[in-house]
């Protein structure tokens, strides 16, 4: 099951900050980090632009992560 949680940009290592600024999400006053067994997402929290733009990929991995797990 992933683990997921907000943090603040401030609090992060220098590397995974430079990662936001790449994304576009550098400005960010926090991000949601989720873990799962084999990958780490950053994702922008409740925000709908950003949902819209991401929707192919993490959707459809959230998607089949849950059927995988039973969990729809």
């Amino acid at each position: 099951m992933p683990k997921s949680f907000l943090v603040e940009p401030e609090n992060l290592p220098h590397v995974v900050k430079g990662w936001l600024k790449a994304a576009n999400l550098g400005d960010m006053t926090e991000v949601e980090i989720v873990f799962t067994d084999s990958e780490v997402l950053i994702r922008k929290p409740h925000s709908e632009s950003l949902r819209k733009w991401a929707e192919p990929v993490v959707d459809e991995y959230d998607r089949a992560f849950r059927r995988l797990a039973g969990l729809e």
